[in-house]
């Protein structure tokens, strides 16, 4: 037997910490290289009036759309960089009011068993056991503005609901789903039915 063989397994490298940045008013914030790729977790918070728009920037500083675009007071979780080969170098921030951006390791997601979950507006839930088979989902939102719900299997994305207001339904959820991302204004739930 050689040493290569029985040398130890290396242990996969730790998760990066959560880094959390803040502000008031209207600010680039530069991410470390290191930050660049992968699929984060971004919780957010803004205490204003007026618009929070939150801006992806590439290395060249081209914006890549939005990741939050509300008016407001507002506290949410989203995906940033959840499309393949995407890489965020900055985060443009617009606000009228203080606000903290922080960036989480996707793992650090809620979970959800297919027991009740519920929440209020934009959240991210991994799927603890991937879907199998047919499986549907009852869900409810009672706020009044955007409910969309969309399911991420390891190769795609489905939207599940896409409606305006106070909403309920039951939906089918995609074999394999193993992540679930909410945008809503008001409170929601979903569960196996």
């Amino acid at each position: 037997m050689s040493a290569k063989d029985t040398a130890a397994p290396r242990k996969p490298a730790p998760a990066p910490s959560p880094r959390t940045y803040s502000g008031v008013s209207a600010k680039v914030v530069k991410l470390r290289r290191s930050d660049w790729t992968g699929v984060w977790l971004v919780t957010l918070t803004h205490r204003g009036e007026s618009n929070f728009i939150v801006s992806p920037l590439d290395a060249h500083g081209a914006e890549q759309g939005s990741i939050v675009n509300e008016i407001g007071g507002y506290k949410g979780t989203v995906l940033l960089n959840e499309d393949e080969g995407a890489q965020t170098a900055a985060l443009k921030i617009q606000a009228d009011g203080a606000w903290t951006v922080t960036l989480k390791p996707l793992s650090m997601a809620r979970r959800w068993t297919g027991a009740g979950l519920t929440g209020h507006g934009d959240d991210v839930a991994i799927v603890s056991r991937p879907s199998s088979g047919l499986t549907t989902v009852t869900a409810r939102h009672s706020g009044s503005a955007n409910f969309i719900v969309d399911a991420y299997t390891e190769s795609s994305r489905e939207n599940l609901v896409n409606e305006i207001g106070g909403w309920h339904g039951e939906v089918p959820l995609p074999d394999g789903t193993v992540l679930l991302t909410v945008h809503a204004d008001g409170v929601w739930s979903f569960a196996k039915s």
